[in-house]
C-alpha cells in the first residue's frame, strides 16, 4: 500500500514538475526556432518579372536600308531658248546609321503578353548624298550634216573653229541630311523561352531634311587637220534644305541575349513604312552667261510613301533587377 503511494506521489510530482517547466522550455526554444526560420529579409528574393515594372530607357544602335522613289526634271538654256529636259533616274535608295532611345513605362495589363505603353524616339543619318533623280545624257555631231537637235544645243564655233562633236550630261540629285521621328509604342512579350523574345508595334511622327542638287556640263570639241579646239561649261548648284513632315508605323522583333546586373543587352531588327504628307518638289537654280538653270527633284512621285529595314543592338536597364 505505501509503495502503491509512493509511486502515486512520485507520478503526480513529475507531471507537476513538467507543468512548470514545458512553457519556460518552449520559451527558450521558441527563439532558436525563430532564428533557425527564414525571416523576410532573408527570404530568397522573388522573380523579377512578377514585380510592377518601372520606367526603363533602353538605347538602340543600329545599321538599315531606306528606299523611296524619286522623280527630277531640269530646265536649261539654249542655243535659242530653254528646254526643258527630263528621263528616268534612280530610286532613292541609301544606307544610314540609327540611333534610337525608349522609353518603357511602368503602364502594363495584366495578359499572357504583358503588353507594355513605351514612348518612343530616333535619329537616323544616312551615308549616300547626290542620289539622281534625273539623267540626261545627249550626244551631237556637227559637220556637214549634224545630228537633229545640233544647232538648238551646241554652239556653232569653238574658236575660230567649226564645231564637230558636242556632249551635254545633266544630273538631278536628292541628297537626304537626316531624318527623326517620336511617338508610342507597344511591347509585347512573347510566352516563350524565359520571356525574352519581345514584339513592338510603334506610331509615331517622322521628319526629313532634304536638298536638291543639280549638275550640267556642256563638253564643245572643234576639229580641223591638225588644228584643234575646245571648251568646257560646267554648273553645280545645290539648294537649301527642305523639311517633310509625316506618320510611321514601325514593327520591332528584339530579343534579351545578356544580362549583366540591371543591364539587359539585346538584339533587334526592325521595318519601317513612313508616308510623309509635305507635298512639294524641292528645285535649285544658278546662274551663267547664258541664262538661269533649273534642276528639279520630287519624292511625291507617285506617292510620298518611304520604307526602311535596320538591325542593331539594344541596350536597356531594368530597376528591377538591381
Amino acid at each position: 500500500m505505501r509503495t502503491d503511494r509512493a509511486a502515486r506521489a512520485i507520478l503526480l510530482l513529475a507531471i507537476g514538475i513538467a507543468a512548470v517547466l514545458l512553457p519556460s522550455v518552449r520559451a527558450e526554444a521558441q527563439p532558436k526556432a525563430d532564428a533557425d526560420a527564414p525571416i523576410a529579409a532573408d527570404a530568397p528574393a522573388s522573380d523579377a518579372s512578377k514585380e510592377a515594372p518601372g520606367w526603363e530607357p533602353r538605347f538602340g544602335l543600329g545599321f538599315g536600308v531606306l528606299s523611296q522613289a524619286q522623280k527630277g526634271k531640269a530646265i536649261v538654256p539654249t542655243e535659242a531658248d530653254r528646254a526643258e529636259v527630263e528621263d528616268d533616274g534612280d530610286s532613292l535608295v541609301t544606307q544610314h546609321f540609327s540611333f534610337g532611345l525608349d522609353l518603357l513605362t511602368p503602364v502594363e495589363l495584366p495578359v499572357v503578353t504583358r503588353p507594355r505603353l513605351l514612348l518612343t524616339s530616333s535619329f537616323q543619318a544616312p551615308i549616300s548624298r547626290g542620289l539622281i533623280a534625273n539623267r540626261v545624257d545627249l550626244q551631237f555631231d556637227g559637220g556637214a550634216n549634224p545630228d537633229p537637235g545640233f544647232s538648238e544645243n551646241c554652239p556653232s564655233q569653238v574658236g575660230s573653229l567649226n564645231t564637230t562633236t558636242c556632249s551635254i550630261r545633266v544630273r538631278s540629285k536628292t541628297s537626304i541630311d537626316y531624318l527623326w521621328s517620336a511617338g508610342l509604342g507597344v511591347d509585347f512579350t512573347l510566352p516563350i523561352d524565359q520571356d525574352q523574345f519581345h514584339f513592338t508595334q510603334g506610331f509615331e511622327y517622322i521628319g526629313m531634311a532634304a536638298q536638291a542638287e543639280g549638275r550640267y556640263q556642256r563638253r564643245t570639241a572643234a576639229t580641223l587637220g591638225s588644228a584643234q579646239d575646245s571648251e568646257t561649261e560646267f554648273i553645280d548648284a545645290k539648294g537649301d534644305l527642305e523639311l517633310y513632315h509625316g506618320i510611321s508605323i514601325t514593327e520591332t522583333f528584339s530579343v534579351d541575349a545578356h544580362q549583366e546586373g540591371p543591364l539587359k543587352f539585346g538584339f533587334f531588327i526592325q521595318g519601317r513604312m513612313s508616308w510623309f504628307d509635305t507635298d512639294r518638289d524641292m528645285s535649285v537654280s544658278e546662274r551663267s552667261d547664258r541664262g538661269r538653270f533649273v534642276f528639279v527633284t520630287s519624292l511625291n512621285d507617285p506617292e510620298p510613301i518611304q520604307f526602311q529595314v535596320l538591325g542593331g543592338v539594344t541596350v536597356r536597364f531594368d530597376p528591377r533587377l538591381r
